[in-house]
């Protein structure tokens, strides 16, 4: 089955080359000038040996009848729509996964949508809009640990209960008296 669906995956791409090609014989000298190409018109302008031979063949082996109203009437069809309707067809009847139940997968993708308006609510009920956040939020209670070494050249920094900041400079600008 999933055969088919290649096959309509390949009917596709050619009726978009097919129509490709109709754009392009309108640039080609000799052609009919219409809005629409037909297939007929279109397969003579870029291979008449080979419309010429499938004609003769069609009309030898199968019968007179085949050709005249039969595939004569198909060809005056437009060539990407000789390719894609089938081609549709196909990938629309043999599509892989038609007819499955996916509401299960559904649900858990439209409730992972919700989560952000969720953690959104929560935070909302934590904090009050006035509290301030910042750095010191994240930032640990005592950032060196009793294994660690007190840089040598700032020996007053990171000492436990003691702001590095509050030897009266103010951030902005000089010494506060």
């Amino acid at each position: 089955m999933r055969m088919f669906f290649y096959i309509g995956l390949v009917l596709l791409a050619l009726s978009f080359i097919a129509a490709a090609a109709e754009n392009a014989s309108h640039a080609m000298p000799g052609t009919v000038r219409t809005f629409i190409l037909p297939a007929y018109d279109l397969w003579y302008t870029f291979w008449p040996k080979s419309l010429l031979i499938f004609e003769i063949k069609v009309q030898r082996y199968v019968g007179l009848w085949l050709w005249d109203p039969v595939m004569l009437t198909i060809l005056k069809l437009p060539a990407w729509f000789i390719l894609g309707g089938p081609g549709i067809g196909l990938l629309l009847f043999f599509r892989p996964h038609r007819g499955q139940d996916n509401s299960g997968e559904m649900a858990e993708a439209v409730e992972s949508f919700s989560l952000y308006e969720e953690l959104t609510e929560q935070a909302l009920r934590e904090n009050p809009p006035d509290e301030e956040h910042g750095p010191q939020d994240i930032m640990p209670e005592h950032p060196i640990s009793d294994d660690e070494t007190i840089d040598a050249n700032y020996p007053d920094d990171f000492i436990p209960g003691s702001d590095p900041y509050a030897d009266g400079r103010d951030s902005d600008g000089p010494e506060k008296n």
